[in-house]
């Protein structure tokens, strides 16, 4: 079952990171189903960006609460910092692909 109140479904995600050591990565995924948040939801989410300058970043987290759209979808915030890969790291923020 997919619901905008209940954890049961997922999200896609797409961001582009900060601009480190002149270049970027894309970070791409699916989040976990939800996890329930007092009286909402958040949802984990880890991978690896792409290959850029020949390395890549690790990278993990929890998005923020469920924040609802006039549709009756949601979407969550996701920030971060990736990990460290060749002596620098990246930020991130953006939200996720809206969920029913």
């Amino acid at each position: 079952m997919y619901s905008s109140t209940g954890p049961n479904h997922v999200h896609g995600y797409c961001f582009i990171t900060s601009v480190d050591n002149q270049h970027t990565h894309m970070m791409t995924g699916t989040t976990s189903l939800g996890v329930i948040y007092g009286t909402t939801h958040v949802h984990c989410y880890q991978g690896t960006t792409t290959c850029d300058r020949e390395h890549v970043h690790y990278y993990s987290g929890m998005t923020g609460p469920a924040l609802y759209l006039p549709d009756g979808s949601h979407v969550h915030c996701h920030r971060g910092v990736t990990a460290i890969a060749l002596q620098h790291t990246h930020c991130y923020r953006g939200n996720d692909c809206p969920s029913y």
